[in-house]
């Protein structure tokens, strides 16, 4: 506890609201708690990680360059829901990038079939329920289907989130981080930058560019989040690494984090298109 609240203390979450959370967090089964010594070490549960990382990849995972004009389809029985059921589908629905196209009807453009299905089993009604795929036969001239995309998905809404945070934080690629940010500095900032995109980000529902305005602010999203991200991640290091201290001795969590430890690593380097993706395209 002592080293989140350290760690937390140059982006404003005080103590109270820090110990409030975690309490919150552990009640809930996100996090659990175990001794070692005299000293508590929360670890993320296996729930908590079921929860969480659809979000991680959806905001950190690069967008895909094409589509193939696959739809996943769900349909649900509108005569077993009550309305209660069908509000909270909606909302489970929403959040994971469906858009609704008709009351019992929703379309995503290319979602697995694995994560379809878990997706359908957190909404707890995967019995009432039916997935399907189609295909889009004419994608490059449809006029229909960017009407239909424009009324399912509310994209003037989610086009003035992303500008508003163009215009909060785009200014910074102006600045020599490296001179100006000391490491609490660069880490208040990179929590900001990815706390404030994110709210973004999570409800966009990753529509193909091909389905998307020509202007879409939300490529230039993505790519000053990258650049700032690669920027601010070597310098506000420093400063995690001062107040994140190693695990005490633990066989359990010690065997989790060496079973992790490569996937992670890699998967992080990664992140957002990774830190040289603009080198690599101007080499190719």
């Amino acid at each position: 506890m002592a080293d989140l609240i350290a760690l937390l203390s140059p982006v404003g979450v005080s103590e109270r609201v820090l110990r409030t959370a975690v309490f919150r967090m552990s009640r809930d089964g996100w996090l659990e708690t175990s001794r070692v010594g005299r000293q508590a070490v929360y670890r993320v549960t296996h729930e908590g990680w079921r929860l969480i990382e659809p979000g991680c990849r959806q905001f950190y995972t690069a967008p895909a360059t094409g589509w193939d004009g696959q739809w996943t389809l769900i349909m649900f029985d509108n005569h077993s829901l009550s309305t209660e059921q069908k509000r909270s589908v909606a909302r489970t629905l929403s959040w994971r990038g469906f858009g609704m196209v008709s009351s019992n009807v929703f379309a995503h453009p290319g979602i697995d079939v694995v994560l379809t299905r878990q997706i359908l089993n957190e909404t707890g009604l995967a019995s009432a329920a039916i997935s399907l795929r189609a295909e889009t036969q004419d994608i490059a001239e449809s006029a229909s289907l960017r009407d239909m995309v424009a009324s399912t998905w509310n994209l003037a809404s989610l086009q003035q989130q992303y500008l508003q945070k163009l215009a909060l934080f785009e200014p910074l690629l102006s600045i020599d981080l490296a001179s100006e940010c000391t490491p609490d500095l660069a880490f208040a900032l990179r929590m900001l930058l990815m706390h404030g995109f994110k709210q973004v980000v999570l409800r966009d529902p990753g529509l193909p560019a091909q389905l998307l305005p020509v202007d879409w602010p939300g490529h230039r999203a993505r790519e000053v989040i990258r650049q700032l991200y690669w920027q601010l991640v070597p310098l506000s290091e420093p400063f995690i690494a001062q107040h994140l201290r190693p695990c005490p001795a633990d066989g359990r969590l010690e065997a989790d984090t060496k079973t992790g430890n490569s996937e992670l690593a890699v998967w992080f380097f990664k992140r957002l298109g990774g830190p040289d993706v603009a080198k690599r395209a101007g080499e190719a």
